[in-house]
């Protein structure tokens, strides 16, 4: 970790480290544009989790190439993999996380296979696997992406494997993370939701507060805490389900561990006294919006919190 890194310098290049972080990941994008367009038959993405990897490769796909791909995560049996491929013979396949693959000689001359050069004009190349003494196989004329936080070592079938694909690590700097967080941040939480529950400001301040702790800690930067944990965590306390600060969550998280609380707002009133204010903003927007939607935006208008918190102040509504 670099120590001159600081907050204050994140927020003040925020738009410089955008750029270095876009044409990083240029360089990632082209090569799925290769495998996608087949140029190349394959592509090895490998580096530290929490850096975006998948969602780089997967922006290519859905927003530019557009064309049905197959995605796979999580253990797959040499079997698995030969019916994959199979099944998406003239596609894209995204193999993520997938390191049983590596250790297993099946699997990786399954994967030779559809990864070598293709010859035949039509650009198939011939996978065949045998089970109980019989032979199936198939012209193979897809690509395959795999993703992973490990390094390919040097044994024999790797090299192999090494030799048909085009190996990426790809490690952008924790500053260029930190920018991302702060740009991710000022679209609010969540990005894609019709209704967000955290408005960009507080999601700025969410963020800003993750890369804070994450630089006086000395903790590697992961986009999966800020997004996976931190706004969670956040969401849990405005909607008064916790008895800690929502700062104190954030740095157990991250810690690993129980943590001095270094964090304390009182609030002037009851718990109880809290949930009657919120029952009555509920009573009202039922007798405002008719939609279960429409009042669920407003709910999160008003109050700042989820539909989950919505819902139990109903139904302790409903049970009174």
């Amino acid at each position: 970790m670099n120590g001159q890194i600081t907050v204050q310098h994140i927020i003040a290049n925020q738009t410089a480290l955008l750029t270095e972080l876009s044409q990083r990941q240029a360089v990632v994008r082209d090569y799925v544009r290769g495998v996608a367009r087949q140029y190349s038959t394959g592509l090895y993405l490998y580096g530290a989790p929490g850096t975006a990897k998948t969602h780089t490769v997967q922006a290519v796909l859905d927003d530019e190439i557009r064309d049905i791909y197959a995605y796979k995560r999580g253990h797959v049996t040499p079997l698995g993999l030969f019916e994959l491929l199979a099944d998406h013979r003239e596609e894209v396949i995204v193999l993520d996380d997938l390191s049983n693959i590596l250790r297993s000689d099946t699997a990786l001359q399954l994967l030779l296979a559809a990864l070598e050069h293709p010859s035949a004009p039509d650009f198939g190349r011939r996978v065949e696997y045998r089970r109980q003494g019989r032979a199936q196989s198939f012209s193979f004329r897809g690509g395959v992406i795999c993703i992973s936080n490990l390094e390919l070592h040097d044994a024999e079938l790797l090299s192999a494997f090494k030799s048909r694909v085009h190996v990426l690590n790809y490690a952008p700097t924790d500053a260029q993370l930190g920018a991302l967080m702060l740009a991710v941040a000022d679209r609010g939480w969540p990005v894609a939701a019709r209704v967000q529950t955290i408005a960009p400001e507080q999601a700025r301040e969410v963020a800003a507060f993750v890369i804070g702790e994450k630089l006086r800690l000395g903790c590697r930067f992961d986009l999966r805490l800020l997004f996976n944990k931190a706004y969670p965590d956040y969401q849990q306390w405005r909607d008064g389900e916790t008895e800690s600060d929502w700062r104190d969550l954030v740095t157990a998280s991250i810690e690993e561990h129980l943590v001095a609380v270094r964090h304390s707002e009182p609030s002037a009133l009851s718990r109880e006294d809290r949930l009657e204010e919120e029952r009555a903003v509920v009573r009202d927007i039922l007798h405002q919006y008719g939609s279960r939607e429409e009042q669920l935006g407003a709910w999160a208008r008003r109050t700042g919190k989820s539909g989950r918190a919505f819902y139990r102040r109903l139904a302790e509504m409903d049970n009174r």
